[in-house]
Parts: structure tokens; sequence; C-alpha cells
């Protein structure tokens, strides 16, 4: 199979003339305005389109946060009692864990690629 291939690459010889047939305009073989517009617009939409799902996945990412530590928060036994609900988030009772002690939900949330 291999032989085939590299038989195949040998064989086919590109022709060293860069010269076109008779009666053949270089203008017309470029692509052009129209295809420089067409890509343009591809590029556009490529561009678009990423931005969107990194919002996206953005998005999903901070809910599964959010959920987790709500979630978190609701199964700690007496972490509610010690604070009041209209208390600011960075106020909390004496054995509350901070930001650094508390384990961080892992990259990507629930959907992330670890969590199949």
């Amino acid at each position: 199979m291999f032989l085939d291939f590299s038989l195949a690459a040998t064989t086919m010889t590109p022709s060293g003339d860069p010269t076109l047939k008779p009666g053949l305009d270089p203008a017309s073989v470029t692509p052009g305005t129209l295809g420089f517009l067409a890509t343009l617009f591809v590029v556009v939409m490529v561009i678009l389109l990423i931005r969107d799902m990194a919002k996206r996945i953005r998005r999903v990412r901070y809910t599964a946060e959010v959920d987790q530590a709500r979630a978190r928060r609701e199964a700690t036994p007496g972490a509610a009692g010690g604070a009041s609900a209209d208390a600011p988030a960075d106020v909390r009772p004496s054995g509350a864990q901070g930001p650094d002690e508390a384990a961080r939900p892992a990259p990507g949330g629930k959907h992330g690629p670890d969590n199949r």
C-alpha cells in the first residue's frame, strides 16, 4: 500500500512551465473582489461564533460554580445559623471556611471533561 503511494508521488511531477494556457488573462484566474468578500464574511462569522461559544461556556461554568456553592452551603450544618441572610458575603462566622480552605470546583463545572 505504501509502495503505491510512493510510486504515485514519484510519477506525478508538476510541469516546470508557470505560464497560462493561451487565451487566459492572469486577472481572470484570481479570486478578485468577490472572493475577498466571501473570505472576509467567513472570517467575521467564525470570530462571532467563537465569541458567542466562549460566552455560553463561561455562563455554564459560572452557573455550575454557583450551584455547587449553594449546595455546599446548604449541606453544611450550622453555617446558616451563625450568619444573617442580610450579611455581606465576605463577613463569615468564626468557624466558616474561607475561599482558600474551601474545595474549589473543578474547571468546567459539572459538564466538564473530567466528569464523564
